[in-house]
């Protein structure tokens, strides 16, 4: 997995995956090294992270009135003069808002935009393997059952193998879902290379990960170390190897958790 490095300009810091790094305090002009460059690049000039930037906002100026004397050369009095002053500088604010605005609305377009044409590929690139996921949903149906858990049984199920890590923005993952508040839906798609990857337990993190979000509508925890090792936590390694144990561990918890939310 590819780990990066950033410099505030003083100091180094990581090495980082790619969640963990845009969690920092970093910017557009924050110098990024990885294994693959040869000198410490500016974060606005690495393509992979063209969405990223994209969602940052730009720099405000502070806004200056400028009393000009042909704008302004003699007032009537104190309250004429500070009239005209508040607006100019609300003219002002009015367009700066306008912009920003019209900004934020792109941002959200072009995210929107974004995330349809990563599924678009992803489900282009899907395909059935040997795999029986169906082992895992039966599981996943009696564990929640014994908590007294029964959600909706979808009348749309797709589990499916797709080669994230070969697709723009989902080289980091290991599977993704879609059925997230769609009763009538489980659609999840897992990258084949991770899958192999796994030991059995590691595969059943995965799969009950992917089938909480669809089937209890349940988003992921946040990065730090107080959610490490819990079913909902986001980040899944390679090289972790959890075992049975942990994994039973995770989903008893998780479960119990839920069943007393549903009391």
């Amino acid at each position: 997995m590819k780990k990066y490095f950033y410099s505030d300009g003083t100091n180094k810091h990581g090495p980082y995956s790619k969640d963990e790094l845009l969690l920092q305090k970093i910017t557009r002009n924050t110098k990024i090294w990885y294994l693959g460059i040869d000198k410490w690049t500016e974060l606005s000039s690495i393509p992979e992270f063209d969405t990223f930037v994209l969602s940052i906002p730009p720099e405000i100026k502070n806004i200056k009135i400028n009393k000009q004397k042909d704008v302004i050369e003699k007032p009537l009095n104190k309250n004429h003069f500070s009239l005209t002053v508040n607006k100019i500088a609300f003219k002002k604010i009015s367009i700066l808002t306008i912009v920003i605005f019209v900004l934020l609305v792109g941002v959200i377009y072009f995210k929107y935009q974004n995330k349809s044409n990563i599924k678009k590929g992803i489900i282009e690139n899907s395909y059935v393997g040997d795999e029986d996921f169906n082992i895992y949903i039966d599981k996943y149906y009696r564990d929640l059952e014994y908590y007294g858990i029964f959600p909706k049984k979808p009348k749309t199920l797709i589990i499916k193998f797709s080669k994230l890590d070969q697709l723009d923005n989902t080289t980091h993952l290991h599977g993704i879902s879609y059925g997230y508040n769609d009763d009538d839906k489980i659609e999840i798609y897992i990258n084949p290379t991770s899958w192999t990857k796994f030991n059995k337990p590691m595969r059943y993190f995965l799969m009950y990960h992917e089938l909480s979000h669809d089937l209890l509508n349940l988003e992921d925890l946040d990065k730090g170390l107080i959610n490490e090792g819990r079913l909902m936590y986001p980040s899944l390694y390679s090289y972790e190897n959890k075992n049975m144990d942990d994994f039973i561990e995770s989903f008893q918890t998780l479960f119990e958790d839920e069943a007393k939310k549903r009391k």
